[in-house]
């Protein structure tokens, strides 16, 4: 008897978006961009705002891999990771490919981005890889500060760094982002994830966050991570910075965000 055949490689790339019409476009260019030959499709989920989504409409024809859905939100809902998280599930239920992505916003990719995801989870027979990070600021320049930029003061933001260094996931005068499976207090970004689609339905992304989740600045993408890690889940790395990272609003030091940006990055207990 034959054995059956295994379906076709795919690549599904979620992306959500709400308040960002120009760098969403730019996410889309670079998903667009991309160099492999596996079929990729771009779902573009917009998160309750109607504004976002006549912008994509007159520029949808531009995409033609581009599946673009708004998303109303339920009276109780609000923003946050849950929300996020939902929205990400939702995707994933959706797509109906072999391995997803998640390429937020305000970031972008290098034209190879998949395909060297692709061809390291091949080599590996694993069923997620991810990438390491290049940081930028909202210009698109280089972030070299010797400063973490996820911390809540100036001087935590300089301590987590040289800690960081001398664990080797960043380097003094670099941009980079090292990204590994065993420094649990550096999670891997979801932008820079590739994901076996069975393994997100398995093991979906955890939609309830807490008062102590809050304060500590616990997102989705951190919970994910430590689900993939408590189940010893087999993870390749292509050790290349082929994410793009923007910082701005969420990802400065808490001392310099702005007050109306920083009733955007709070979330309420759920």
């Amino acid at each position: 008897m034959d054995e059956p055949s295994l379906p076709e490689e795919s690549v599904t790339v979620v992306t959500l978006t709400r308040y960002r019409p120009v760098e969403v476009q730019r996410a889309m260019r670079s998903v667009r961009a991309q160099t492999t030959t596996t079929p990729v499709h771009h779902l573009v989920l917009i998160d309750d705002n109607r504004e976002i989504q006549s912008t994509l409409a007159e520029v949808a024809g531009d995409f033609p891999r581009c599946e673009i859905r708004y998303v109303p939100r339920e009276p109780h809902e609000t923003s946050g990771p849950g929300r996020s998280s939902r929205l990400r599930n939702l995707g994933v239920r959706h797509a109906s490919s072999t391995w997803i992505a998640f390429l937020d916003d305000d970031n972008e990719w290098d034209p190879d981005h998949l395909d060297s995801l692709l061809r390291c989870a091949r080599e590996q027979g694993a069923r997620a890889a991810f990438s390491d990070v290049s940081l930028l600021d909202k210009d698109g320049a280089p972030y070299r500060e010797p400063r973490w930029p996820w911390a809540r003061s100036t001087a935590e933001a300089e301590a987590t760094y040289r800690d960081l260094a001398a664990r080797g996931v960043c380097e003094p005068g670099s941009n980079v982002i090292r990204h590994r499976m065993d420094v649990l207090d550096v999670p891997v970004d979801t932008s820079a994830w590739l994901l076996d689609r069975q393994l997100l339905l398995d093991v979906p992304f955890d939609d309830h966050f807490s008062a102590v989740d809050a304060r500590d600045l616990v997102s989705e993408d951190d919970k994910l991570f430590y689900q993939l890690v408590e189940r010893g889940e087999p993870v390749a790395a292509t050790g290349r910075p082929t994410l793009h990272y923007y910082l701005g609003g969420y990802s400065n030091s808490y001392e310099t965000v702005a007050p109306t940006e920083r009733d955007a990055i709070s979330w309420a207990s759920e």
